[in-house]
């Protein structure tokens, strides 16, 4: 049996697992929740696979408490503290590299053995399976041995205590990237509460119409169109451009949704991963709005450290001297943005991944901050109104068609992803010009039906209702709390018909995996 979080067998799962946790004594809350997800590891995943987390805890737990150990001395060694550090987040590194940056390392055998014979082309054909959620946890390790030894907090003395930070099974999954920080709540005593159980239930819905209504159809018509772009060109790659964003967000966050409602529902704040990032002005705040907790940890690990270290105060100083004060701070700011969008695109595991987000938007975002002033000038000069209802809808556009491009090489692949681009474009069909098929029915040969597409205007409708909501009051249940019991009622029962009769699941229908699940 193969557990998915949209799965009847996970809500049995959960709904066991919340039962036995409010029942037993609190102080062994934690333990329920430990083999609660050892359990739900073992029927979502290769059971082989749990070594990997065993062993990222284990670097975890022994190389902090060693740390510990070494400044409570007389006579504290940095050195060896910075060599603890740097063994433990080699191992993670390493074994993440092995298994999830596959593409990379056989790329580099290819090259090799295009050039000269090697026994290595042997490794090509070796099967590796990576743990379930192996760079959601693996950053997770990493930022906790980097947290203890800048001593910014103190290592766990319980081995199993740091396994369930690790493997706690909601953000298994796909995520969100919690700092050890904001999950000691894992080890606290909770009671249960009408609150939390019902958010959480109503988090899990919203979360599965996402996904199951809105995601898994937009899936149909995206998938259909990129995979036959010699009939389905011109307005129909326009088509797949512009929605596959709606699917990526509505799957991802539904995912978020279904495991922040879970472990809401044990008492458990899991960090926020998305904040309307359509709404966004900029792609600069559309980072800030989405994947939020990657963001958050690339700048608190990769580019804080790196604009701090001594080599690169140097390099500042050396463009600054050489290109001025204004032109030397931005050369040196594109420098570190650089890394840190290679780590983010790296991380995510292939060369598409570093098109379609790393080089995309580090350009994308220093031509923003290099053309800024001149932009400004443009739009006072022609009177804009910049603080108008339209302006800030042209913002989000634009936004929205700078993220559709970019995500085009994330989905496709840098070849498929032009050949799609220059489709769209008219490059190679002539057919661009061809916008009866909005309306003449060709879009049904993609199979959906017309009820499919009135159902994926009604979710993104919702979508957007629900994302004003959340920007006027934070959440929409803070809205939602301050009706009347019969319209709370009436709107979560409607959603719950939604996703019951809509939504794609099944023994018949494989709904495809949370494409951030990959990761």
């Amino acid at each position: 049996m193969y557990m998915t979080i949209t799965s009847f067998q996970f809500l049995v799962f959960v709904t066991t697992a919340l039962m036995i946790y409010y029942l037993v004594p609190k102080a062994w809350q934690w333990v329920v929740l430990l083999m609660s997800s050892l359990f739900f590891y073992h029927y979502a995943a290769s059971t082989r696979t749990i070594l990997f987390l065993i062993i990222s805890t284990a670097t975890a737990y022994g190389s902090t408490i060693w740390m510990d150990r070494i400044r409570e001395k007389k006579g504290e060694s940095a050195k060896s503290v910075t060599a603890l550090t740097v063994t433990a987040l080699s191992v993670n590194i390493i074994l993440w590299f092995i298994f999830k940056g596959y593409e990379f390392w056989a790329a580099a055998i290819k090259g090799i053995e295009h050039f000269h014979s090697t026994p290595l082309s042997g490794l090509l054909d070796v099967e590796l399976v990576a743990a379930l959620g192996m760079g959601y946890y693996t950053l997770q390790v990493m930022g906790y041995i980097l947290d203890c030894s800048w001593g910014m907090i103190k290592p766990q003395k319980n081995p199993l205590k740091l396994f369930l930070f690790v493997c706690f099974f909601p953000q298994l999954t796909t995520g969100p990237i919690s700092q050890y920080s904001q999950l000691e709540t894992l080890y606290q005593k909770h009671n249960i509460r009408y609150e939390n159980i019902t958010h959480g239930a109503q988090r899990i819905l919203w979360g599965f119409l996402k996904k199951l209504v809105l995601a898994e159809r937009a899936g149909i018509i995206v998938s259909g169109i990129t995979g036959n772009l010699e009939h389905y060109n011109g307005y129909y790659a326009w088509i797949a451009i512009l929605l596959y964003p709606i699917q990526m967000y509505a799957d991802f966050s539904g995912c978020m949704d279904i495991v922040i409602g879970v472990a809401e529902m044990f008492d458990i704040r899991l960090a926020e991963n998305f904040r309307n990032p359509f709404f966004s002005k900029s792609s600069q705040e559309f980072w800030q709005r989405w994947h939020i907790t990657l963001g958050a940890w690339a700048r608190n690990y990769v580019l804080y450290p790196l604009m701090k270290s001594k080599a690169m105060i140097g390099f500042g100083k050396f463009t600054k001297k050489k290109f001025g004060k204004k032109m030397g701070k931005f050369v040196a700011t594109s420098v570190s943005m650089f890394f840190l969008w290679m780590v983010i695109g790296i991380w995510h595991g292939g060369f598409r991944f570093i098109v379609g987000v790393s080089l995309w938007y580090w350009i994308i975002l220093m031509m923003g901050e290099l053309m800024s002033p001149l932009f400004g000038k443009i739009t006072t000069k022609l009177g804009f109104k910049t603080d108008s209802f339209s302006w800030h809808l042209f913002q989000s556009s634009r936004t929205y068609v700078i993220y559709a491009i970019g995500i085009t090489f994330f989905s496709e692949g840098v070849k498929k992803g032009l050949l799609l681009l220059r489709t769209a474009t008219g490059v190679i069909s002539k057919e661009i010009s061809n916008p009866w098929i909005f309306f003449d029915g060709s879009i049904l040969n993609l199979g959906v039906t017309w009820g499919d597409i009135n159902l994926i205007i009604i979710a993104v409708i919702l979508l957007i209702i629900v994302g004003v909501l959340r920007e006027k009051y934070g959440y929409a249940r803070n809205w939602m709390d301050k009706q009347s019991f019969i319209f709370r009622w009436s709107v979560w029962i409607v959603l719950f018909l939604l996703v019951l009769i809509y939504g794609k699941y099944g023994p018949e229908y494989h709904a495809e995996d949370f494409i951030y699940q990959r990761f």
